[in-house]
Order: structure tokens, then sequence, then C-alpha cells
């Protein structure tokens, strides 16, 4: 896998709508200003891309307009990083719009989460390493400003130079929902206790490159050319974690079991599973993941649950394509090598 250029200050971060159009509707505006505000704290001179801020309407109808920023920012030589505005449900529509050789040729951080699923399985077509974890809205634009933790993980993970990089667990975790009206700007979210790493099964040792994301989304790609190849299942860490529609235990079932059916469970080496939205389904989507790998005979690959990645705040930044390890004895993620270069 090809690695982007590190981050570094003073470097040119694009804004990018590959997805939703929210960050531009004349309501949310306030909110993408004050992500943007936030993230030039971190030293970054952060630019919109000719379509970033058209808005809901207009991004919808415009699949080949979203592209189009993509390629933009891709060949521009200032631009240093790409980073998702929001998520969505539909940035799998630019698949026919995009080069992949512009990708491949021009590799550069790019991070989002959520729908951004099938643009990082657009990067791992291209062979380059992209990035699970912040968005603008969420989390760079978040009330009383951007998570210690997130910020953190963000600057070590694609701004340090280091050899190994093990995770830090959070302590704390939050997905409460504050209206984003600009009347909130001030009210700040609470914050709960975190229980840490949930070892649901197998034990020792284990190394792999990452993979996956969000499960609707990787559900939404299955039987096209952006589904994660068997290559990439081959003895890879599959990330898993499930979005603000909750889906149903019986849901997470079937997804999985599709996996299992399809071969591709048994070609892992194992598996994080990020803590579900509100913690709706905790308990029970352990119940759903262990009922599925005993069907296929996979009580031994070993799954780590409640992983600080997905639909809560504060967030991990995972490369996918990275080369990581997982100690199930000792609950610690590290990766192997820099995902950047």
């Amino acid at each position: 896998m090809k690695k982007p250029k590190r981050l570094q200050p003073g470097d040119t971060i694009a804004t990018i709508s590959l997805s939703s159009g929210l960050g531009g509707d004349s309501n949310i505006l306030w909110r993408y200003n004050q992500g943007k505000k936030q993230l030039t704290h971190l030293g970054f001179n952060v630019i919109e891309l000719t379509h970033s801020l058209s808005g809901s309407d207009f991004i919808y109808s415009h699949p080949e307009a979203r592209a189009q920023d993509l390629h933009d920012a891709l060949l521009n030589p200032e631009i240093k990083g790409i980073i998702s505005i929001i998520g969505g449900e539909d940035s799998y529509r630019i698949f026919e719009y995009l080069d992949l050789n512009i990708i491949k040729n021009n590799p550069k951080v790019f991070i989002g989460y959520s729908d951004s699923t099938s643009i990082h399985q657009m990067f791992q077509l291209a062979g380059v390493v992209s990035f699970y974890g912040t968005c603008v809205l969420v989390d760079f634009a978040e009330n009383g400003g951007i998570f210690n933790f997130t910020r953190s993980c963000f600057e070590d993970v694609l701004m340090k130079e280091y050899s190994t990089y093990t995770y830090p667990w959070r302590t704390k975790w939050t997905s409460d929902v504050i209206p984003w009206d600009f009347e909130n700007k001030e009210k700040q979210r609470v914050s709960y206790e975190d229980i840490g790493p949930i070892v649901l099964q197998g034990s020792g040792t284990i190394k792999g490159r990452m993979l996956g994301g969000c499960l609707e989304v990787l559900a939404m790609l299955r039987g096209t050319d952006l589904y994660p190849s068997r290559d990439l299942f081959k003895d890879g860490i599959l990330l898993l974690e499930t979005s603000e529609e909750y889906p149903a235990p019986e849901i997470v079932e079937r997804e999985l079991r599709t996996m299992g059916v399809m071969g591709n469970l048994s070609l892992l080496n194992g598996i994080l599973v990020g803590k579900p939205q509100d913690n709706r389904y905790f308990k029970e989507y352990q119940t759903s993941i262990k009922k599925i790998m005993k069907e296929f005979n996979l009580e031994r690959l070993p799954i780590l649950y409640n992983c600080n990645f997905g639909h809560t705040e504060p967030k991990w930044t995972l490369p996918l394509g990275g080369y990581a390890q997982l100690d199930l004895n000792k609950k610690i993620i590290t990766l192997l090598e820099s995902p950047v270069s």
C-alpha cells in the first residue's frame, strides 16, 4: 500500500463534501465555520474546494461534482490533506466518475468515517492508505473545542514520526445529541465513564492490515466493485462499527453471517468492534457476534469489543491498509509501522 505524506503545521488542508452537503446549508454553516476555526488552531491552513459548501440539494444532485472536487484536491500540489465535512448515505455514487489512477499517483491523507467507508474503499482499490477517524462537523466542530483525546490521536498518527504507535484508551465517551442550532453553540455534551475494551473471544497476539468501517455501508457495497476483496480480508484485521440508525442485533447477525457464507470471516486474523452509538444494543451485539462466530466454527477468532472508533466520541485515527498488532491478553492495539511517509 502506498502511504501519504505526513502532515505538518502550516500545511493546507481541504474540506470536502463527498456524501451529504449538510455543511453548506445556511442553518449549519455556523457549525462548519466553528470546525474550520478549530482546525486552524492545529496549525493548518484550511480551504474549501469548489463544491464543498454548495449545500445538500446541489451535492445530492451532482455526484460528478463531488468526484471532481476529490480529483482537484489530489492534483493540487498545495493541498496536503483532505478531511470529510460529514458522512451521509450515498458517497458510492461518485465511483463511476472517479479516476482511481489520480488517487494512486497522488497519495494524500484522507480522513472520515461512517459513509466515508465507501471513499476508503476507493483508496483501497487504488492501493493507498486512508484514515478512519474524524470529520469536520462532528469532531472538529465539537462545542467547547475538539476533545483532547481525538486531537492527540490525530496528531500522533498523522503528524509525528514513530516506528510503532500504541493506541491509548479513552476513559470517558459521549454520543449525546445537541441539535446543531446556533443558540446551542456554547452547550457541551455530557460524557460518561467508559468501561474499556472487552475481549469477546480469542487470546494471544495477531497481526494484519486494517480494513472495513461502517457495517451498514459495507452491506450497501456488497455486489459492487467497492466491496473489500478477499485479498483484503486475508490475514486482515476487520474494523466494524454501526451507525446512528441503530441496526437491530438481527441485522448485525445477517450481515456477519453473509460475510461468513462468502468465506470472508475465516480469512481474517481478528476483528475490532467500535462502541455503538448511545450504547444501544451494547450487550445484544456481543451476543450476536459470538453467535455468528460459533456458526462458522470461529470461536477462537480474536475479537476486541468496545473500541474507540465509530459513532461515539472521542475517537482514534485508524489507518485502513495500515499494518497493526492486536494483543488480546494486554488489550493493546499497536501500529507496527507508520502509515504516513
